[in-house]
C-alpha cells in the first residue's frame, strides 16, 4: 500500500491537468493510468505503418487556446516543457462538391471583407456580432475554466444588463435558427453551421445549443484554433513531465476497479489487482457520471438516477487514420488555394438544404453515407511521416446506435463504411483511395472501447452540449461543483464535466475546486 496526497483514477488530459496544477501547489500526487500510455484522446500513435503517427482523437486544439492554461502558461508547458502550436491564418475553411468555398481569418477585418464578396448587409452583421462578443468575453471566460456558479445565480445575472440578455437568448435558441435570423447568404451559413456541428456534436436544429455558435465565431478571432506541431500527444506529454518535475508520478498499465470510501469519505483507489493507493487530502476521479456506482458504493438513489439520465449528443464521431504514400501537394492538386493551411472541411452538399438533408439519416440511426458529413482531410505536418508522404485524418458524423439496436454491428459493417468515406472524400482528393499503404478504423462502438469510462456510448465530449447540460447544470446540478456528494473528498474530472467538450477545460476547474477546499491560494501558486 502506498500513500500519497491526492491519487487520481486515468491518465487522460483532463486528470492529468488536474494533476499538473495539484503537483505545482506541492501536494504529492500519483496518477493511475490503465494504458501503456498517457494522454486518453490526446494521443499521437505510430498505428498504421512505420513512420506515421497519427492523432488518435484531436489534430487540432480549439478551445483550449483561450484557457489561462495556456494564455497564462501557468504550468509552463510552453516556455518550459516544449509544447508548440502552429496557428493558420485562415482555420476555419469549407469545401463544397462544386468546389464552391469559404475561409474564415483571424483577422475580423479581412474575415468582413471576404464575407461582402457575397453580402454587405452580412459582412456588417458579422462585424457587429464579434464586437459584441469582445464586450461580453471577459465574463465568459472567466466562467469558462473555473468552478461554474449555480445556474439560477447565472441567469440572474445574464438578465441583469442587455449583452446578458442576447447572450441567455442565443444560448437557449439553435445554431440554425442563429443563422437565419443574422445572416442571408447560404454558404456563410454552411460554413458556419458546419464548424458548430462538428465542435458540439448537435444537429442544427437542436434547440439550447445556441452557445456552440457563439464560441465557435467568437473564438477564431479572438483565441484562434492551433494545431500542436509535434501532434496532439504533445500536450498530454507536456502536463507528465509538470507532473513529474514537481514530484508526482504516473502508473501506466494499472486499471482501478474502486474508490475507496471509509467513514464516508474518499481515501484511495483500489486496482484489480488488489493494490490500494491511499490518498490523505483527495482522490481524483475520471468516472462518467452514468458509471459512478460502479465504482463508487453508498452514494444517494436519487442523485445515480439523475447522474444516469445524462444524455449523449445524438451522434459521434467515426474515425479513419490512413499511411498515404503521395504528399499533400500531390493529393491536394483541387484544393482551392485559400483552403490551403485551413482546416478545411469537405462535404458533398451543394445547398443548404442539401447540407441539413445529410443529418436525415443519423436521426435514424443510420449510417450517413449517401451525402457523408466529412471532417478533416490529407495533413502532412513535418516529423509526424516519412518525407514525401502524408496522412488520412478522417472524420465523419455517424450514430453510436444502429437502427436504434445498438452499436455492435459496427464491428461488421465498419470497414465497408471506410471505403464508401474514402471514395466520397477522393472526389475532392483525387487518388486518395489508391494511395492508402495502411489504414486503422474507429467505429463509434470503438470510441467507447478506447476510454470506456469517459466516451460512454460513444461520446467524445463526455456528453451532449444541450443548454440542460452546461454551466451549473453539467453534468447534473449536484455534480456541476466536481465534488461527489455524500463522499468526502471525492472529485470527477473529465469531458462530461465543466467546461466539456475534447481539448477544454484540461482539468483547471477541478484543481480549482480541490485547491480552494484545501485552503490553498490557486492565484498565489500560480505565481510561484
Amino acid at each position: 500500500m502506498s500513500t500519497y496526497d491526492i491519487v487520481v483514477m486515468g491518465g487522460g488530459h483532463n486528470q492529468l491537468g488536474a494533476a499538473a496544477y495539484l503537483a505545482k501547489a506541492g501536494k504529492k500526487v500519483l496518477v493511475c493510468e490503465m494504458k501503456e500510455f498517457i494522454g486518453g484522446g490526446a494521443v499521437t500513435l505510430e498505428r498504421t505503418a512505420p513512420g506515421f503517427f497519427h492523432n488518435k482523437h484531436s489534430a487540432m486544439h480549439g478551445m483550449i487556446q483561450a484557457n489561462p492554461l495556456l494564455v497564462r502558461d501557468e504550468l509552463g508547458l510552453k516556455s518550459k516543457y516544449g509544447l508548440k502550436y502552429f496557428y493558420p491564418e485562415a482555420p476555419m475553411g469549407l469545401l463544397l462538391k462544386d468546389f464552391s468555398h469559404f475561409v474564415t481569418f483571424v483577422d475580423l477585418d479581412k474575415t468582413c471583407q471576404y464575407i461582402a464578396r457575397y453580402s454587405e448587409k452580412d459582412a456588417d452583421t458579422y462585424r457587429e456580432f464579434v464586437e459584441w462578443g469582445e464586450r461580453i468575453m471577459p465574463m465568459l471566460l472567466q466562467g469558462m475554466f473555473n468552478v461554474p456558479i449555480p445556474m439560477g445565480p447565472f441567469i440572474a445575472m445574464l438578465e441583469s444588463n442587455e449583452d446578458g440578455r442576447r447572450l441567455l437568448d442565443l444560448m437557449l435558441r439553435s445554431p440554425l435558427q442563429i443563422v437565419d435570423e443574422m445572416f442571408e447568404t447560404d454558404i456563410l451559413k454552411i460554413h458556419l453551421l458546419k464548424w458548430v456541428s462538428e465542435g458540439i456534436l448537435q444537429f442544427p436544429d437542436d434547440m439550447g445549443t445556441g452557445f456552440g455558435m457563439i464560441i465557435m465565431i467568437l473564438l477564431v478571432h479572438f483565441h484562434p484554433v492551433g494545431f500542436p506541431t509535434e501532434g496532439s500527444g504533445a500536450l498530454s506529454k507536456a502536463l507528465a513531465a509538470c507532473i513529474t518535475d514537481n514530484g508526482g508520478e504516473i502508473r501506466l498499465n494499472t486499471k482501478i476497479d474502486s474508490v475507496i470510501v471509509e467513514s464516508g469519505r474518499a481515501v484511495g483507489l483500489r486496482s484489480t489487482d488488489g493494490e490500494e493507493f491511499r490518498a490523505k487530502d483527495a482522490v481524483v476521479a475520471g468516472i462518467h457520471p452514468a458509471k459512478l456506482d460502479d465504482f463508487v458504493s453508498g452514494l444517494d438513489e436519487s442523485m445515480l438516477r439523475r447522474a444516469k439520465r445524462t444524455k449523449n449528443a445524438p451522434y459521434t464521431l467515426f474515425k479513419i487514420d490512413a499511411a498515404l504514400d503521395r504528399s499533400v501537394e500531390e493529393l491536394s492538386s483541387r484544393i482551392p488555394e485559400e483552403l490551403a493551411h485551413s482546416a478545411a472541411n469537405c462535404i458533398t452538399a451543394t445547398t443548404l438544404q442539401g447540407f441539413l438533408d445529410s443529418f436525415e439519416p443519423l436521426r435514424r440511426g443510420q449510417p450517413g453515407l449517401e451525402n457523408p458529413l466529412h471532417g478533416g482531410g490529407i495533413v502532412g505536418f513535418p516529423g509526424l511521416q516519412p518525407e514525401g508522404k502524408s496522412q488520412l485524418y478522417l472524420t465523419s458524423y455517424q450514430p453510436y446506435s444502429l437502427d436504434r439496436q445498438g452499436p455492435a454491428r459496427w464491428d461488421d459493417i465498419k470497414e465497408d463504411v471506410a471505403d464508401r468515406l474514402i471514395e466520397s472524400l477522393s472526389h475532392f482528393f483525387p487518388g486518395l483511395a489508391t494511395s492508402v499503404i495502411a489504414r486503422e478504423v474507429d467505429s463509434p462502438l470503438d470510441m467507447e472501447r478506447w476510454s470506456p469510462n469517459s466516451f460512454v456510448n460513444g461520446e467524445v465530449h463526455g456528453l451532449g452540449l444541450q443548454f440542460f447540460q452546461t454551466s451549473g447544470f453539467r453534468p447534473t446540478p449536484e455534480l456541476a461543483q466536481y465534488a461527489v456528494p455524500g463522499v468526502e473528498a471525492l472529485y470527477l474530472c473529465g469531458p462530461f464535466m465543466h467546461p466539456g467538450g475534447a481539448i477544454f477545460g484540461v482539468g483547471r476547474p477541478t484543481a480549482i475546486k480541490i485547491m480552494d477546499d484545501l485552503g490553498i491560494d490557486f492565484d498565489k501558486v500560480m505565481k510561484q
